[in-house]
């Protein structure tokens, strides 16, 4: 699944990904790419407000830092 934040605001985007990511994670594991754009701020609010607060783990590609990619693997 892709999530592109462009034209939402910083609260609308930390939204839609929270809840993504908890409906999904409880069926089993899940992986979303998130487009932020050239972000850094948007990036930092993802991995402090949802990546850190639930256990999920993060990527963001050297190749396009414009980009994460936030997965959960149920064990």
């Amino acid at each position: 699944m892709k999530i592109d934040l462009h034209g939402k605001t910083h609260s609308e985007g930390l939204e839609l990904i929270e809840e993504y990511m908890l409906l999904n994670s409880t069926k089993g594991s899940v992986s979303l790419t998130v487009i932020t754009g050239n972000s850094p701020v948007m990036q930092k609010k993802i991995i402090d407000q949802i990546c850190n607060k639930y256990g999920f783990s993060y990527y963001i590609p050297p190749y396009n830092p414009g980009e994460m990619i936030i997965q959960y693997e149920k064990l």
